[in-house]
């Protein structure tokens, strides 16, 4: 009989290359999940690059902000700045009126109490009735004052636009009043006054030149000159020796338009406030013709300034050499709401 020993199996003895293989994935995930963690760290380490300062949106300045602590020469400098930045936003076409303006706000539209969707409203209308639009701002000419908790700023500017209804190119000097706030916010912004006004018709165009600066006369005629050239001239009033005027003088001129003129109803709802400047030639025997609106404020306004004139009587016509002539003349009629 065989030893029993024989029969008895051999020692299993457990594989261990399992064990391994498990511990090594382990490792090698964890190796992986560090060097996802440090490996912009790592990047700077191997390849340090310069720091980038992120730009900040620019922001409007506010002049007002510290102007207890300021003296008169740095608030000047800050309202220098911001009026730049105002007109370079608007220039570049991302101006946003609540960025610069109060809520209800008085503005050079001759609109009272605007909200800000009305303003920027209003300004859309403004660019398409005033094409091409170009608007240089005088510094030298500014003047700041302060009353009260608000900084009162007046400047000259030189606008020039054109008229797309009448197909003219309009230039002027116009003074501006701007108002500031504590907060550096537009709260008013007017125009003042509106001097050296004149338009002249786009190329191509046969609208009458409208000038009332002022020129040098023309030299005498010879008496060899015919008048016909003379004749059909329309002078601009500062090259007249006499300039035209109402029959019954400029009080009597005041006394027929406050008589006859009516605010409009939408206007006057509105509170629309301003200037109208209509245009108008004083023929050589005193009658008016070519009437037309060379600046307006709308609302009614407009219309009701052109009516008013159209009922004016015959003029004293203006006299150049002893002769008298056709001239142009540009009359303002303002509109102004009582308390």
């Amino acid at each position: 009989m065989e030893d029993e020993n024989e029969f008895t199996e051999p020692e299993i003895v457990p594989d261990k290359s399992v064990w391994r293989f498990a511990i090594s994935m382990g490792v090698l995930v964890l190796l992986l999940a560090l060097l996802n963690i440090f490996l912009e760290d790592i990047r700077h380490f191997i390849n340090p690059q310069p720091k980038v300062v992120q730009p900040t949106a620019s922001v409007a300045p506010k002049p007002l902000e510290k102007a207890a602590t300021l003296n008169e020469e740095e608030v000047k400098v800050a309202i220098t700045k911001f009026i730049e930045a105002f007109y370079v936003d608007q220039k570049k076409g991302y101006f946003d009126p609540p960025s610069y303006f109060t809520t209800i706000t008085d503005t050079y539209y001759n609109y009272h109490h605007l909200t800000h969707q009305q303003l920027k409203q209003l300004n859309q209308e403004r660019q398409v009735a005033y094409q091409k639009q170009t608007l240089t701002w005088l510094v030298h000419t500014l003047n700041v004052v302060r009353r009260s908790d608000t900084l009162v700023a007046t400047y000259w500017t030189k606008q020039s636009y054109i008229r797309a209804s009448e197909l003219v190119q309009v230039k002027a000097d116009i003074l501006l009043e701007l108002k500031l706030t504590k907060d550096g916010k537009i709260c008013s912004l007017k125009e003042l006054d509106v001097v050296n006004l004149n338009s002249t018709p786009l190329a191509g165009t046969t609208t009458t030149v409208i000038q009332i600066v002022k020129q040098e006369p023309p030299p005498k005629p010879t008496e060899g000159t015919p008048k016909t050239n003379q004749e059909a001239s329309i002078y601009a009033p500062g090259s007249l020796d006499t300039p035209p005027q109402h029959t019954g003088g400029q009080k009597k001129l005041l006394r027929f338009l406050n008589r006859n003129l009516r605010y409009p109803a939408s206007a006057a709802e509105q509170g629309v406030e301003g200037k109208v400047f209509v245009y108008f030639v004083v023929e050589a025997n005193g009658v008016l013709s070519n009437f037309k609106v060379l600046r307006g404020i709308g609302a009614g306004c407009d219309e009701e300034a052109l009516r008013v004139v159209r009922l004016l009587p015959p003029w004293q016509a203006g006299i150049l050499n002893g002769v008298e002539v056709r001239s142009s003349y540009v009359l303002p009629i303002t509109f102004i709401l009582g308390n």
